[in-house]
C-alpha cells in the first residue's frame, strides 16, 4: 500500500525521486520486473478537472481495463474512463538511481516546477504541485448526505474491521 507523504525536487531534466518503498511495490506489480530491470509504470494525467498526476502500477493499470471491459461498449462511462486510461496516460520507467522522468507535457499539466508532493493514496500514489497539494479540494468528489466535514474522518471506519482480508 502506498502512503506517506514527501517533497522531493525535479531536476532541470525533469527526473523526480520515487520514494523507497513505493519503488517496491511498482517492482512488485509490474509483470515484466526481475532483479537488475527497471519497474514500469503509468502516469495519467487526465484532463482539466485533475489538478494533480496519479500514478498506477502496471498490474493495477491492467485491473483497471479489466473492470472497463467488462462494461457495455457505447456506454458513455466506458468511453469516459477508456479516455482516462487509454488516452490520458504516459507509461514511465524507474531509472537506476529510483526516479522517474516527467516530461514536460506531464509537468506543464499541472504546473509542476523544482518541487512535488508525492503522496501516497493506498492503491496509487499522487503527484502535486506543492501550493495545489495544501488546497488539494475535494470538490470533484460526490456528495455524501451522511459526511459531517467538521468530524476527524477516522469515525467513519468501521469497529469490526476484518484484516485477514
Amino acid at each position: 500500500m502506498y502512503i506517506g507523504l514527501h517533497e522531493n525536487k525535479i531536476d532541470s531534466k525533469g527526473r523526480l525521486s520515487v520514494p523507497a518503498d513505493f519503488r517496491r511495490l511498482l517492482e512488485k506489480n509490474d509483470p515484466e520486473w526481475e532483479e537488475g530491470k527497471q519497474a514500469r509504470m503509468v502516469v495519467v494525467y487526465g484532463d482539466e478537472r485533475r489538478d494533480y498526476l496519479e500514478v498506477h502500477s502496471v498490474k493495477d493499470l491492467m485491473d483497471i481495463h479489466r473492470q472497463i471491459q467488462r462494461m457495455d461498449r457505447g456506454s458513455r462511462k466506458r468511453a469516459e474512463l477508456q479516455r482516462l486510461y487509454a488516452h490520458q496516460v504516459q507509461p514511465v520507467t524507474l531509472d537506476d538511481t529510483g526516479r522517474i522522468v516527467l516530461n514536460a507535457t506531464l509537468r506543464n499539466k499541472i504546473g509542476l516546477t523544482d518541487t512535488a508532493i508525492v503522496v501516497g493514496n493506498s492503491d496509487t500514489f499522487l503527484i502535486y504541485k506543492p501550493e495545489t497539494y495544501e488546497n488539494a479540494a475535494l470538490d470533484h468528489l460526490r456528495a455524501e448526505d451522511d459526511l459531517d466535514p467538521n468530524l476527524d474522518p477516522s469515525v467513519y471506519l468501521g469497529g469490526n474491521l476484518d484484516l485477514a482480508e
